[in-house]
């Protein structure tokens, strides 16, 4: 296209304002020295890929400005208002003098020309339309509605764009380093920074892996959850749809400022340009977790207080249930002092009149008024005397001091249970560990193939890493590294799937390769139970046998390692005693004579 034919469409273009501003003048054509232009601090575009300035600065150098700028006079400099990148590439292709059509612009209307240049670019980037919208927003003084009618998009895409400004650093960055899709970007720059932060850390696939003696989940940049399941998570976690709130959407009375639920702008249904229809109207949900169950615990203490009222009575005194508990709480009664009386959890239905109106704070009936029963009033409908036993004995209330040393005994038997297991997780990894160096030494296997042995090893290996971490880690992994040379990497020990777990088995020493084997069978047995409790040894005992090892020797000698000082005596007889092969040696009980081993 010639100089002449771009300064006419130009003109032409601008000859009537689309938004009703005055007609601007008709274009001056001249050649401006290059180090009289200076960019323009209103542009909207602010990222501009260097790689592309590079490749414009060679088609320069080649074919020369084909368009020529659009600029105004600014003082003794010249403004450009549209052409930013042919001055930079221009620059790098060191020109002296540029094409530029010279206008009489105002502020205005020089806006409305960069909006149309800039932002309606098909590959504008999308922080930079944010950015280019908030600018304007700020410029022009004007709300959502009116900027998207100036720069000819839907209120709802505007606001869209608008919201990505707010989106917390890690996502703009995530968005700049391609990682994060917009479709994406946008559904989490719609909540709180707080939100947003929960919501990022779970856009991603992740990737478990060890890291010490823990298992981690990290986050694979750039491969996405499913849409469908990101965005039911949103529903399920961040989403609390108020038309099921256990309070008023319309209570004044339930935050400081008087806020009430249905005027707030932190809902779905307050801004439907960013929301489904199905999260709009009677699906209008809170998007403000916090506020949300800060109003329902103010709730229970105003619904509190107004009982108290026409009970003539303190608010303490109304009672506040857990209808789905037995034992009490710190704040709640549960159903060993209070009964709920009607429908709910199938409770009793029969009538007293002793009953008073309390509020349940179970979470699916959250500060719902309900019927109670307290067990103080000793009612005998809900609260009946205990019947004669069928051994025709009466049942004899326990007196405190009797409870007492039950609860006091209890304890002793669990901490005698907690240090028996500790001595039993010892033990058994030291039978593991000679039955091993005991096996490799009887074990061969066929010459079929150098990579059965490492095959089968790195197969179990990664079963028992999903069905057994637990005993992977205790037990498999610290004798290999111990047999290999290198403690320091006990849990540092990590087989992927393929061909590199093969490959690191291979290099293991042949009698290593044969122990690690004979582990992975059986470094299940006698594993320490759940909640760190006691597990029978049997079969380690059985093991212990088998390759005729002393366990009662081996766990006298620990136990002597791992007691208190106070207790090194006794246990000196003890290992003494195994050591004599005395049948009267006893395992001594430190807390608890009255626990007995599983086996």
């Amino acid at each position: 296209m010639s100089t002449k034919a771009v300064a006419k469409n130009v003109a032409e273009t601008n000859s009537d304002s689309a938004n009703g501003h005055k007609t601007l003048s008709q274009p001056d054509y001249k050649l401006i020295p290059i180090k009289d232009l200076r960019t323009s601090p209103t542009n909207p575009r602010r990222r501009i890929d260097e790689r592309s300035i590079e490749t414009l600065a060679e088609s320069i150098k080649a074919q020369g400005i084909l368009e020529p700028l659009i600029i105004r006079k600014n003082e003794k400099k010249y403004e450009i208002v549209c052409g930013e990148r042919r001055y930079r590439a221009a620059s790098v292709a060191k020109l002296i003098e540029l094409p530029c059509l010279v206008r009489e612009l105002s502020d205005e209307q020089v806006l409305d020309i960069q909006i149309h240049e800039n932002l309606h670019r098909e590959d504008v980037h999308p922080m930079d339309e944010a950015y280019g919208y908030q600018f304007l927003k700020e410029k022009l003084g004007c709300d959502v509605k009116e900027l998207a009618l100036r720069v000819g998009k839907s209120e709802g895409y505007v606001l869209n764009r608008l919201k990505l400004n707010c989106l917390i650093k890690e996502a703009q960055k995530d968005i700049d380093d391609g990682h994060l899709p917009l479709v994406y970007a946008l559904e989490i720059a719609k909540y709180s920074p707080v939100m947003q932060k929960y919501i990022y850390d779970e856009v991603y696939r992740t990737r478990g892996e060890y890291k010490g003696n823990d298992y981690v989940h990290t986050p694979i940049k750039g491969e996405m959850i499913p849409w469908k399941s990101f965005t039911e998570w949103i529903n399920t976690n961040i989403h609390r749809i108020l038309s099921e709130a256990p309070f008023s959407s319309k209570a004044t009375n339930l935050r400081e400022d008087g806020l009430a639920c249905v005027n707030c702008p932190e809902r779905t249904g307050a801004i439907v340009s960013l929301f489904e229809p199905n999260r709009i109207g009677k699906k209008d949900a809170c998007l403000n977790p916090a506020c949300y169950v800060k109003k329902a615990e103010t709730h229970v203490e105003v619904r509190r207080r107004e009982l108290a009222e026409l009970g003539k009575i303190e608010p303490s005194q109304v009672p506040i249930v857990r209808s789905w508990s037995y034992t009490d709480g710190k704040n709640y009664l549960g159903s060993e002092s209070a009964k709920v009386v009607g429908d709910i959890r199938g409770g009793s239905k029969k009538k007293c009149r002793n009953l008073i109106s309390g509020i349940d704070i179970e979470q699916d009936n959250f500060g719902h008024t309900v019927q109670v029963c307290l067990k103080e009033t000793k009612c005998k409908i809900h609260w009946p005397e205990l019947k004669v036993t069928s051994n025709g004995n009466s049942p004899v209330e326990k007196s405190p001091e009797t409870e007492a040393a039950e609860r006091l005994e209890t304890h002793r038997a669990r901490r005698e249970e907690i240090w028996n297991a500790k001595v039993a997780e010892a033990v058994r990894l030291r039978v593991l560990k000679q039955a091993a160096e005991k096996f490799d030494k009887n074990f061969t296997i066929a010459n079929v193939g150098t990579d059965l042995l490492p095959q089968l090893i790195a197969r179990f290996w990664r079963m028992t890493v999903s069905g057994d971490s637990n005993n992977l880690n205790a037990i498999v992994k610290t004798l290999v590294a111990e047999w290999g040379g290198d403690p320091a990497k006990q849990h540092g020990i990590f087989l992927s799937d393929g061909r590199a777990s093969v490959e690191f088995v291979k290099k293991l020493k042949k009698e290593i390769q044969y122990r690690a084997l004979f582990l992975l069978v059986h470094c299940h047995k006698g594993g320490i139970g759940y909640n760190n409790g006691y597990s029978s040894q049997m079969e380690v005992r059985d093991l212990a046998a088998e390759f005729k090892i002393d366990y009662a020797l081996i766990d006298a000698e620990v136990r002597l390692a791992l007691c208190a000082k106070k207790h090194t005596q006794v246990h000196e007889k003890y290992l003494e005693d195994v050591r004599g092969k005395s049948k009267t040696a006893k395992i001594p009980q430190l807390f608890s004579e009255k626990w007995k081993p599983i086996d």
